[in-house]
């Protein structure tokens, strides 16, 4: 049996209609849709065999995630439940991003993009699709990188057109000041060099340009970007960098500070690129983290972080996104997994389902999955890990769960009071069996958000795992039971549990009371991997 149910598009903007899509391969031939959030909406339709696009009459929803249920009949005999979430959000409020990087004749359809669009991506990164990265858009149809990669202009201006009928935003990656060694040589002025007047290379590939105002480069740059949105289609740039160098020499041998130069290049690029008045979308990378206090608030649509070593525990990823948000932008880590190269296949899958919960809990989102049901484990996409079924399947619940309660993980203004509001003389929340605050190796993560209105603890379940988040990772063995006292100051209109291991993420019932005479609240859950428990005043 084959059946399957998501959304039409990677996020839907407020005001515009609710489409589905169900694969009906097996011979059903009616569905009923269950859309869930406060309340269910029931929804029984006719199904027809293979692809059936379902628009939901008359649902005028609010903006936020939607948990989708489908059940499959055929002469009213129950056949196959499948599960799927939905959002409504201004475009560009929270950006979910995947990536392409095979753009051969032998890849033109759409597989790809539906696949990142079960997974609710709403934004792609086109990597490596240029000629060359001083010259972006080739003059021939189909062209070889300076990678060596085979690359057809038809199949990428195909795949920006799949993307854009599916809600996604398509972006042209295009490194801020890399050039092929031809560019270098006929252009010695625009380069930047060592201390001792050698021309800086990347990887003995790509020559490291000036990206100064002063230099020739930084307009060149731009103009190529230009030709990127209005010769291919592209919606904006990934501006990317490599994290070095930090400061090089001039062609006259002055000292140029980079970081001082990345935010003036992305205001630049903002102004030069946009048309008809609408910006376009320019994500800059912040290799390690660097330098994104003076990024961050510069005009782009994201605040974007690779993550390398020495970030290598689950604490360092809460501290990058809780610098990065203060850009008052949406929030992407490129946390790369690994383990999906290094390890077995079930401690890969560990490794993702436990990375992912960390980042969405901190209020970010993650850039590791696409082209056709693979990750990226290392800095060139190209050499992406096909998913196998089993994985792919646990890694969309996961994602399915971000979509479907994003008010509780992107919301900012849910506060993050976890190293104020638990441990020593702190009475506002406390647990047990005790546990840590920050994702300590062996231990329950009790990770904690708020606003005045509502309250949610983020579990973490690490009693069988270390704290380096590109590590593969154990299953935990058994369930754990966690008891929560946490302080009101008015009672709750409803206090719940959900978990991406638990009834396919939906809202659990969990215990509960208020003590007499007290100001807290006694609650208790089971936990197997990771959960959220939520009290709404």
């Amino acid at each position: 049996m084959k059946f399957d149910i998501y959304p039409a598009k990677g996020s839907f903007e407020p005001g515009t209609e609710i489409v589905l899509i169900a694969e009906n391969d097996s011979g059903a031939d009616q569905i009923v849709l269950r859309i869930t959030k406060r309340q269910e909406r029931c929804f029984p339709m006719k199904l027809k065999p293979g692809k059936n696009v379902l628009p939901l009459p008359d649902f005028a929803g609010e903006p936020g995630g939607y948990g989708v249920e489908a059940e499959f009949y055929r002469a009213s005999k129950l056949l196959f439940c499948a599960y799927s979430a939905f959002d409504i959000v201004s475009s560009g409020t929270l950006i979910r991003y995947g990536f392409l990087s095979d753009f051969s004749d032998a890849d033109y359809g759409d597989e790809d993009i539906t696949s990142m669009l079960k997974l609710h991506i709403n934004a792609v990164q086109f990597y490596d699709w240029s000629y060359r990265h001083d010259d972006l858009v080739s003059s021939e149809n189909c062209y070889t990188d300076m990678m060596g990669k085979k690359n057809s202009l038809q199949v990428i201006r195909q795949k920006i057109k799949a993307c854009h009928q599916y809600g996604m935003k398509a972006l042209a990656y295009g490194a801020v000041y890399a050039a092929s060694a031809q560019y270098q040589s006929r252009h010695p002025r625009q380069s930047l060099y060592d201390r001792n007047g050698m021309p800086l290379c990347f990887i003995d590939t790509f020559s490291i340009m000036n990206i100064s105002r002063e230099s020739g480069w930084h307009d060149h740059i731009l103009n190529e970007y230009r030709k990127a949105m209005e010769q291919v289609g592209f919606d904006g740039i990934h501006m990317d960098t490599y994290g070095e160098p930090k400061a090089a020499c001039d062609w006259n041998g002055e000292i140029q500070y980079l970081d001082e130069q990345f935010g003036p290049l992305i205001e630049d690029a903002a102004v030069a690129l946009e048309k008809d008045g609408a910006a376009p979308v320019l994500i800059f990378n912040n290799v390690g983290g660097w330098p994104v206090g003076k990024t961050l608030s510069a005009s782009q649509s994201a605040v974007y972080i690779e993550v390398w070593p020495p970030h290598t525990k689950y604490c360092h990823i809460g501290n990058l996104i809780r610098e990065a948000l203060h850009g008052k932008k949406p929030v992407i880590l490129a946390a790369y997994p690994a383990a999906f190269r290094t390890c077995r296949p079930e401690s890969a899958l560990e490794s993702q389902l436990y990375l992912s919960f960390v980042i969405a809990m901190h209020g970010a989102t993650q850039l590791f999955f696409g082209e056709q049901n693979a990750v990226i484990t290392q800095g060139y996409y190209a050499d992406y890990t096909v998913l196998t079924q089993e994985q792919l399947a646990a890694i969309r619940t996961y994602q399915d769960f971000f979509v479907r309660y994003e008010e509780f993980f992107y919301d900012t203004r849910l506060e993050d009071v976890s190293m104020t509001h638990q441990g020593w003389d702190n009475r506002e929340y406390r647990f047990s069996p005790a546990g840590s605050a920050d994702g300590a190796s062996g231990m329950i993560w009790y990770h904690i958000r708020q606003s005045r209105d509502t309250k949610v603890v983020y579990f973490v379940n690490l009693s069988e795992n270390d704290n380096l988040w590109a590590e593969g990772k154990k299953k935990p063995a058994e369930k754990r039971t966690v008891s929560a006292q946490i302080e009101i100051q008015k009672v709750p209109r409803s206090v719940w549990f959900a978990s991406p291991d638990e009834a396919h993420g939906s809202r659990q019932e969990c215990l509960w009371s208020i003590p007499d005479g007290r100001n807290e609240i006694l609650a208790e859950v089971e936990i197997f991997r990771c959960g959220i428990l939520v009290m709404e005043m």
